[in-house]
């Protein structure tokens, strides 16, 4: 008989995982208890199954592609409507070509990451471009090469640790590019001296198979466990029904979860059936701004069929230039409504990007419903 395979033991290490989230994650009563929460859960367990398979099972640093990250159908890790973002797998010793087309987003850029020690999708950050860093042609096309060699034309260096490059292109338009079934991302990588894989063998999948079990992990257990602790985020609000002053990590000198060209704010509600969280503020000026409602998994709500986030160019601003929006269980007749789909509690997030003024903190105040007017 020949030797058992190596992803067999590997397949088994799921198999576990899946026990462990079952219990230290869905069914974990220190985390929810809400039926709703636990539904979700359950769900969110599959969407992020779903990411594993296609981002790290099927990632190819020999041949790479951009696989989707988020839709509407698998939600992770703060998704956003208004926004499409790619993954692909590399190794900092390879060269690639990035080919690309500007259309009707507002911004486009590449990070290029390392492996992250916790096994997520946010590994260091080793290097950051953005549309407004290299040339576009007249039609809107980009070529960027990725590559450990400097080359001419717009370079982006490799560390010998990277790992993975994520794309992210926003979109500030009436509906919301994941709501859009006619945007598309003209997006391409291609690895020099590219030749045709060879038949997959058992220590390629299993190393595969065991980045996606790592990520699994990460997403689900890793994620920590609801409390009134104080957050450790600088852009995370400790107060309920309340938001953080903008924070970008740019020059932090902290690591980046997120985009460094982007200011945070986020916050948590918990509202009673009568009660309404007002926000209100000014926009700075810049490309893009949004505001959505996320789960206690951090998966957008029903944006698809709810008003559940709402982009610069969808607020529906008061005479002076300034917004108030209403987030609340129920229709409250206003406009900028957020709906709660029925959820107690929840998190706001903002994205301020390339603003050109730090962003005022967004004022918040909870009132009765029967009090909006």
């Amino acid at each position: 008989m020949s030797d058992r395979p190596a992803a067999a033991a590997v397949f088994d290490d799921l198999i576990t995982a899946l026990t462990e989230i079952r219990d230290g994650y869905v069914l974990d009563e220190q985390r929810w208890t809400d039926p709703t929460e636990i539904a979700e859960a359950f769900r969110y367990v599959g969407q992020v199954l779903s990411a594993s398979s296609e981002l790290f099972w099927e990632g190819d640093p020999d041949h790479p592609r951009f696989a989707s990250i988020v839709s509407p159908a698998r939600k992770l890790q703060g998704d956003n409507p208004d926004a499409i973002y790619h993954f692909a797998r590399i190794r900092g010793d390879r060269t690639y070509r990035v080919c690309g087309r500007i259309r009707e987003q507002c911004y486009a850029s590449f990070t290029v990451h390392g492996l992250a020690a916790d096994g997520g999708m946010g590994g260091p950050l080793l290097g950051d471009r953005n549309d407004r860093d290299f040339t576009i042609a007249d039609d809107g096309s980009y070529e960027i090469i990725f590559s450990a060699v400097p080359h001419d034309g717009d370079w982006v260096e490799l560390h010998p640790d990277a790992h993975s490059i994520v794309v992210r292109t926003y979109y500030e338009l009436s509906t919301s590019a994941q709501n859009d079934a006619s945007i598309h991302v003209d997006l391409d990588i291609r690895v020099e001296d590219r030749v045709p894989p060879p038949p997959l063998d058992d220590a390629t999948i299993a190393a595969r198979m065991a980045e996606g079990v790592a990520f699994l992990r990460q997403a689900t257990l890793g994620q920590g466990v609801p409390s009134d602790e104080p957050s450790p985020v600088p852009f995370v609000s400790n107060t309920p029904n309340d938001v953080a002053t903008p924070f970008s990590f740019r020059d932090s000198g902290l690591p980046v979860p997120g985009a460094a060209d982007i200011f945070y704010s986020m916050g948590r509600w918990d509202l009673r059936d009568d009660e309404a969280l007002v926000m209100t503020g000014t926009l700075p000026a810049g490309p893009f701004a949004n505001v959505m409602l996320w789960n206690v998994h951090m998966q957008t709500l029903d944006y698809r069929n709810l008003p559940t986030a709402l982009n610069k160019a969808q607020i529906e601003y008061e005479p002076d230039g300034s917004y108030r929006i209403i987030i609340s269980h129920q229709d409250p007749g206003l406009p900028n409504w957020l709906c709660t789909d029925g959820h107690q509690r929840g998190s706001i997030f903002w994205r301020f990007l390339l603003p050109e003024t730090d962003p005022p903190k967004p004022e918040c105040m909870v009132v009765r419903l029967s009090e909006l007017g």
